[in-house]
């Protein structure tokens, strides 16, 4: 099995517990990384050290979150077969560890594995090579941001988890093709994967086409979405059925 990170802030223990408590069976294969705290990073810095152009827009909180995966990323380049890394308010379900155990047997070399992303943003597969793409949206409840309202009105239908019945049920999952999904909950890298992505920084502003013709520029967001960006040209699959997801507070999980 891919060896496993999770990012913790020092202070958010209670998170920390509460992983523990969603996901037992992982412990013996957890390394605990200690996340950066946005607030406490300088932007002068940070673009000194050549992580960001002077034109991104990251929020205080994003900048943390890219220079922890950055770090990450630096741990995966080393790395024999690569990482998983996961944020630490996601759920994964128990069959992933047989999921990922499968991995190093597997004969197909996938760049990116996403576990699970987000499901309040549009994901568009790549079903075969030479076909156009298909955009698919979970019908998800959406929360109180009436932006998000009127960008995914599919959002409206206000379908929910049931996590009881979810985690209860054997899932094997497909990896499919993917050129777009957000979210960065869980997801396994290879060694040259991530410096590949190494090679991309400094990051800039870019703009990232939200359902395919709504131009959505990353000011609020950060690296999860920014990743649509980067992996262009690689080999990155989801799994689906996905086998983690995370209690993010845009979407209201039961």
């Amino acid at each position: 099995m891919l060896p496993v990170y999770l990012i913790n802030l020092q202070r958010h223990t209670e998170r920390l517990e509460q992983f523990k408590i969603n996901n037992p069976f992982l412990l013996e294969h957890l390394n605990i990384f200690k996340a950066y705290d946005g607030n406490r990073l300088a932007r002068r810095q940070l673009i000194l050290d050549g992580l960001i152009t002077d034109r991104n827009l990251y929020k205080p909180r994003g900048l943390g979150v890219l220079k922890s995966h950055v770090e990450l990323w630096k741990i995966a380049a080393k790395s024999e077969h690569g990482i998983t890394i996961m944020e630490d308010d996601v759920i994964v379900h128990p069959d992933f560890v047989k999921a990922n155990k499968l991995l190093l047997d597997n004969k197909e070399q996938y760049d990116i594995i996403a576990w699970g992303y987000n499901l309040d943003w549009p994901i568009r597969l790549q079903t075969a090579k030479g076909l156009p793409s298909s955009l698919i949206s979970y019908l998800v409840q959406v929360g109180d941001s009436s932006q998000l309202h009127r960008i995914n009105q599919i959002g409206a239908y206000g379908d929910k988890i049931n996590k009881e019945e979810y985690l209860s049920q054997s899932i094997t999952p497909d990896f499919i093709s993917t050129t777009m999904f957000a979210g960065t909950p869980c997801y396994s890298i290879t060694p040259q994967c991530a410096q590949a992505l190494l090679d991309q920084l400094p990051l800039d502003n870019y703009e990232i086409y939200y359902y395919g013709t709504i131009t959505a520029i990353n000011v609020e967001h950060g690296i999860d979405i920014t990743l649509e960006h980067l992996y262009r040209n690689m080999n990155v699959v989801l799994a689906s059925p996905f086998l983690a997801y995370s209690n993010n507070e845009k979407t209201r999980i039961s």
